[in-house]
């Protein structure tokens, strides 16, 4: 089970890297997500960085609370499942409106082409 977890180090959790990633990384919107990216910094020891960070945001606009949240579960879900095939990339996931009719599955299948989209970047 540890193979599909979520940890803390794969999660961004400090506003100003959400806000570095969307002034400074590359956007791209399809479907009922919009995300923004950066490949991740070396490490200071020069050594590459294993995996991806990623960071959810599903505005008011969005809905109401348990919309919202409902959105989230999802998508974390998402995230915890098809994190090992994202590239080594700081990511920003915004949902759009669309997101809330949108399955678990739907949302795994936008990260693997988010993911392939994200490769082909230099």
């Amino acid at each position: 089970m540890a193979a599909f977890a979520f940890p803390k180090s794969a999660r961004l959790l400090r506003r100003a890297d959400y806000v570095a990633i969307k002034q400074r990384g590359k956007s791209f919107a399809e479907g009922p997500l919009a995300a923004s990216f950066r490949p991740r910094d070396p490490a200071p020891t020069g050594i590459a960085v294993a995996g991806a960070r990623v960071g959810l945001t599903v505005s008011s606009k969005v809905g109401g609370a348990v919309t919202r949240n409902r959105i989230k579960r999802r998508l974390r879900e998402a995230v915890r499942l098809e994190l090992a095939g994202l590239p080594p990339v700081d990511l920003v996931i915004v949902a759009r409106a669309s997101a809330s009719t949108a399955s678990v599955e739907e949302l795994r299948g936008w990260l693997r082409g988010a993911a392939t989209r994200m490769r082909s970047v230099p």
